[in-house]
This record gives C-alpha cells, sequence and structure tokens, in this order.
C-alpha cells in the first residue's frame, strides 16, 4: 500500500517487488542454487495455475517477474526456465549511473550481456528507468557504499539538487522538479529508450518511469522524513498559498472523534500532487516521443496508514500514462493479509479513472519474511485471475518469491490443495442491452488524507468499508460495478452518467465540490446511497456536521454505542456491538418525506435505515458486520441498494 511512485521504488526493494515504502526487504543474498529452484517452482505454480483459471482470450496477457543481475549471475538457463513455465516478460532495471557515469556519454553495453540472454531465452521486456537516487547494489545484490542510481558527477556538481526533510536536512532523493535534474534527465531517458529499442524491436512493452516519489509519511524506507521541504520548493508554495508548507506529523482515528483540522492540508495535497503530475508527464513525453509506451507504477491506494501520504497522483496520471501497474503484497501495514480480492478491485478503479492498459502486481516479500509463502500461493493465483477477466487488464507481475530460505516448505507444496479460482469473466449480453444494474462505489482520495494513520479498528476502517463493497456487489449477477473517483465527478466524466447509482461507503471527508457533484448527480435521476456519515468533515479536517442531510433526509443523528434490535418488514435484526464497526450506530430521525426501513423497537421514529426517492442512508456499516448475523446483514444490504438503483430511464434503452 503507498503511493503511486510512478516506479516507485528501487531494485533495492523491486527484487522483492515493487516493495511498499516503510516495510522492510528481505535480504538479497541469493547464492544457494536449492533456493533459485524453490524459487522457480513457486512461480511455476502461478504461472500455471492463473493459465487454467483464466478464460483465455487474444492477446495473451502479459506474465511478468522482476530479474535482476545476481539472478542471472547465479542461474544462467534463468530466461530459458522462466520462458518454460509461462512467463512472456522479464521485469529489468536500468540505473541511471549505469549509463551516464560520465556527463553526455551514454554507455548501455554493460545491460547487452543479460538482456541479451533474457531476449534470446524467449522473453519480451518490461524496463524500469531508475532516476530515483535510490541505494546502488553491485551485480552481486550488495549494497554499494556511497552510491546511488543518481550519477555521482550530478551531486557533486549540484549539491542542492537533493529533496530536503522538514528538519532541512537532504534526502537521497533526487529533485524531479529541479531544473538541473530535469535538464540532465530527458536526454539519459531519450538516449536509452532510443538505444534499447533498437536493439531489441518488438521485444521491449514499454519504459517505466523511476522518479521514486512515495508521498510518504510518519516513516519510510530511508527514514523519518517528508522529502519535498527543499527552499526551492518552500518558496514556490509560499508564493502560491502566501504560507509555508505545513508539516503534518499525526495520526488521525475516527474512533477518538474530531480529527486535527490543518487548513492548508488539502492545498498541500494538491501542491505536491501537481509537481508529481507535471513531471511524470514531462518525462513520459520524451519515453513517447521516441515511439514508446510510458509505464506508471502505482501502489496501492485508499489506505493511510501504512506510511503513505497524498494518494490522489493516481487520479491525475491516466493521460500521460499508456501502461499503469498497480500493486498489492498482501499487507496491510498492521499484518499479512491473504485477501484475493484486493487487486481485482483496484484493477476496476484504475479502469474508472481512464488508464487504457493495466497491470496488477502481486508482489510476496511480507510473506517471505515471514515464510508463509505456500499459503499465499493460491491466494495470488485467485487475485490475478479475477483481475484478468477485466477487460483493460493486460497482464501481470509477480515477485518476492525469491528470497525464502530454508524449511522445505516449498518442496513439500501440495499442488491437490491448492484452490482453483472462482472468477469469471465480466458476464456479456448475448442478445440485447445489458439489463444490470450499474452501481458506482466511490473512494475518495481526499477522505484518506484527511485520516492518515487511521486504525480504529487496528485497521482502517473507511478502506475496508469501501473494499468489502466492492467484494459484496461485484458479486452479484444483476449488478455491474464501477469503484470511481472524485476525478470521474469533477470532470463530469462520461461514466458517471451511465450509473443507476453512487454508493458512498464511508468516505467521512471530501470537499464541498464533491457534495455538489453527488447532488447534481442525484437531481438528475441516480440513485446516492451511504453508510453513514458521507463527508461530515471537509477536505481539511473540519466537522461539517452534515450528511448531506437535505438530500437523504437526515433531520437528526443519534449515536447509540451499544448494540441494537431493529424491525424491518416485520423480520427482526440485530446489531451486535464491534470493534471492527467502532461507533455502535447512528439512528437517524427523517425529514417528512423520507421514510424509516429498519425501526428500533423502543424508538419507532427513529432507525438506522432511511429511505427516500433515490436515497438510502444506513446508520452502520452492514458490510462489515463480521458475527453471526453478517449473512442477513449483507444481504439486506444487497436487496435494499438494488431496490433504490433502479435503471435510470435514459438507459432502459
Amino acid at each position: 500500500m503507498e503511493v503511486p511512485l510512478v516506479a516507485r521504488v528501487s531494485p533495492t526493494q523491486r527484487v522483492a517487488h515493487l516493495v511498499n515504502p516503510g516495510r522492510p526487504t528481505p535480504s538479497t543474498n541469493l547464492s544457494s542454487s536449492a533456493l533459485m529452484k524453490k524459487f522457480l517452482r513457486i512461480a511455476a505454480i502461478l504461472v500455471s495455475l492463473v493459465a487454467l483459471t483464466t478464460h483465455a482470450a487474444p492477446p495473451a496477457p502479459v506474465s511478468s517477474i522482476i530479474v535482476m543481475p545476481w539472478d542471472l549471475n547465479q542461474n544462467k538457463n534463468l530466461p530459458s526456465e522462466l520462458k518454460a513455465q509461462g512467463f512472456s516478460h522479464a521485469t529489468v532495471y536500468l540505473n541511471w549511473s549505469d549509463i551516464e557515469r560520465r556527463k553526455g556519454q551514454y554507455e548501455f553495453a554493460h545491460y547487452h550481456r543479460h538482456l541479451d540472454a533474457i531476449v534470446n531465452g524467449g522473453l519480451s521486456l518490461l524496463l524500469v528507468i531508475d532516476m530515483g537516487g535510490r541505494p546502488y547494489k553491485d551485480e552481486t545484490g550488495q549494497l554499494v557504499p556511497h552510491m546511488s542510481t543518481v550519477p555521482q558527477w550530478i551531486t557533486t556538481a549540484h549539491p542542492d539538487m537533493a529533496m530536503r526533510n522538514f528538519s532541512g536536512d537532504p534526502s537521497w532523493q533526487p529533485d524531479f522538479t529541479d531544473a538541473s535534474i530535469r535538464n540532465y534527465a530527458d536526454p539519459f531517458i531519450a538516449q536509452t529508450v532510443d538505444h534499447f529499442s533498437k536493439r531489441y524491436p518488438g521485444k521491449v512493452l514499454g519504459y517505466a518511469i523511476g522518479l521514486q516519489e512515495e508521498h510518504e509519511i510518519k516513516y519510510g524506507q530511508m527514514g523519518y522524513q517528508w522529502r519535498d521541504y527543499k527552499e526551492s520548493t518552500q518558496n514556490a508554495f509560499v508564493n502560491k498559498y502566501n504560507a509555508k508548507q505545513p508539516i503534518i506529523n499525526y495520526n488521525n482515528n475516527i474512533a477518538a472523534g474530531v480529527p486535527k483540522a490543518e487548513p492548508l492540508l488539502h492545498a498541500h495535497k494538491e501542491f505536491r500532487e501537481a509537481r508529481l503530475q507535471e513531471a511524470t508527464c514531462a518525462y513520459a513525453n520524451v519515453i513517447r516521443s521516441k515511439g514508446a509506451e510510458a509505464i506508471g507504477y502505482f501502489a496501492e491506494t485508499f489506505t493511510s496508514h501504512d506510511a503513505i501520504y497524498a494518494t490522489g497522483i493516481v487520479e491525475k496520471l491516466a493521460p500521460c500514462i499508456d501502461i499503469a501497474v498497480i500493486d498489492f503484497n498482501f499487507y496491510d501495514g498492521y499484518g499479512l493479509v491473504a485477501d484475493p480480492d484486493v487487486l481485482p478491485t483496484l484493477a476496476n478503479y484504475m479502469g474508472s479513472l481512464g488508464y487504457k492498459k493495466i497491470m496488477v502486481g502481486a508482489y510476496a516479500e511480507r510473506w517471505e519474511a515471514a515464510k508463509k509463502t505456500p499459503e499465499l500461493i493460491p491466494v495470488i493465483q485467485r487475485s490475478i485471475a479475477q483481475s484478468l477477466s477485466q477487460a483493460r487488464v493486460v497482464g501481470y507481475e509477480i515477485g518476492g518469491l525469491q528470497h525464502q530460505a530454508g524449511g522445505g516448505s516449498l518442496a513439500n507444496l501440495q499442488l491437490n490443495k491448492i484452490h482453483t479460482s472462482t472468477a469469471k469473466p465480466d458476464p456479456v449480453a448475448t442478445a440485447g442491452p445489458d439489463r444490470r444494474i450499474r452501481i458506482g462505489i466511490l473512494g475518495s482520495t481526499t477522505n484518506f488524507h484527511v485520516w492518515h494513520g487511521e486504525k480504529s479498528a487496528d485497521r482502517n476502517t473507511h478502506r475496508d468499508a469501501l473494499f468489502a463493497s466492492y467484494k459484496i456487489l461485484s458479486s452479484e449477477p444483476g449488478m455491474q460495478i464501477h469503484v470511481i473517483g472524485e476525478k470521474n465527478l469533477l470532470a463530469d466524466d462520461p461514466i458517471i452518467q451511465q450509473l443507476d447509482a453512487i454508493l458512498v461507503p464511508h468516505q467521512v471527508a471530501m470537499p464541498q465540490s464533491i457534495k455538489t457533484k453527488l447532488t447534481a448527480y442525484w437531481k438528475n435521476g441516480g440513485a446516492l446511497i451511504q453508510d453513514m456519515r458521507l463527508g461530515e468533515f471537509d477536505e481539511n479536517g473540519k466537522p461539517t456536521f452534515d450528511w448531506m442531510h437535505e438530500v437523504f433526509g437526515i433531520a437528526n443523528v443519534e449515536w447509540k454505542k451499544n448494540g441494537g434490535i431493529f424491525l424491518i418488514d416485520g423480520k427482526v435484526y440485530r446489531l451486535k456491538p464491534s470493534k471492527r464497526l467502532y461507533a455502535g450506530y447512528a439512528s437517524i430521525t427523517p425529514r417528512p418525506g423520507y421514510r424509516i426501513l429498519a425501526t428500533e423497537l423502543l424508538q419507532r421514529e427513529q432507525g438506522i435505515l432511511v429511505k427516500g426517492e433515490r436515497t438510502l442512508a444506513f446508520g452502520f456499516m452492514p458490510q462489515l458486520v463480521a458475527d453471526s448475523t453478517q449473512d442477513a446483514w449483507k444481504k439486506l444490504f444487497v436487496s435494499e441498494i438494488a431496490k433504490v438503483a433502479t435503471k435510470r430511464p435514459a438507459l432502459q434503452n
């Protein structure tokens, strides 16, 4: 989970596969041939299972795996072995410091031996142009002191080119907005793309932009710091907002009440994202000018508790990125998560944002460190299979499998115990119009920005509500689900007009502009659904004391910490207290013209389910109930949404 790097990491971590900031990376000591055999066995299992459990459709999906120099040094036959196991591509890093050791002199022969071997072994390439300044590793995988992927002549000539943290100390990351860096980086990218495209015609899928911008808070791969407090950056912010950049260094926990409001929180978010957007698009244009495709890596978004901040950049780069890679390392910031539904959800979101070609990245470095990779294999397989069923998902990348040592658990893997995927391609009507209800699920990046560090239930409850909503509703054959973003609403994206309803699942903080767009959507005939607290805080964390009360017909909200007993259509439903629900429930008093669907037994004028004309408001999160009543609540969640989300007249023909 984290924010896009637009090729966010480093081979240092990428060996483990685009690892997430703040997450320790397992050792890269790969000296054992037995260890490599175990890795190949696991890779073969994954590729073969994905092939068996997805519905083949031309062209074949891209299947890539990161290959580092030390992998090839250890096993000269690795490319052909990977090809035989079903891989079509290898992801390889190209270090700026290797290619331009002297200013203006570009030397590529260093990479020919390895890349020739990969291509001659039958694989194509996905090349990462690494300008991020990560710590440098040699061909044996060992760190080289005082070296990075940025050439030393640049750091010597421009000592102030590095980004600085909020204490003013220089970081290891070059400032991608620095004019000198941009002037050097553009020709480096152009020369690199031109050279390798000509040397391997038709064999390079694309070139990833290695900016290594993580937008992190709390702690990171290289320490506890923000990285954009350089004097020039500070001056740019002051010139725009007449104030210094805020230092946002605290957690917000919704169970604890009101967040710590920060007047410049949203301004800071937009400022940082705009700078990253401009740099990324500029570099992408250099790649495109050479006739190649630009690739961007994005970490899991809709999260905020694992050192990552400002994930909204993902909504701003679709015009610049030809192939977007969205990833998950099956870890939620607190523990291992064997959840196959995260990547399909994120892939759906990327499609809604307008990315035309999407790949999913499934990484296992956290599981490797815990020596539990065999348990993750079937989960990865199902996750990839479900993702590939989506029209815009063109492939996948896996990694983080190389490092598990000892134990012999991989050798004892029981193939017959690996469950096959239940994923099926998105159904297509064979005749006539598609009569499924179209529902958009809003994921507000503003919400996750405000509620950074959230762990009300030792988790991020906002994230859980969103992902659970997608999982439940997307499994319904009568529904077509799109995870949408603020961008879709603000830009009046055509996808909004195709939706019969929009569900806002516990998006507690959002700008008034988004509320206005939701209101307009409702007035124009769409249905709106919330599971409580829609936009109760603005984009800076200031309370609004309003859940769009006028639209949803809410006269009053009374919080109840204990469980309750409710009467719904003559049936009794029990809601028990739950840490995951964190707040008990909200008992809602409706306005005239709105009715209660779930009344409290002792207070019939209040309830937890209020319905209006094309509106539905829950006073809790039924999708997160985890006790013995969960099936009944989830069934109610689906049925009531289906009732209010009737087909819009304009979409019925």
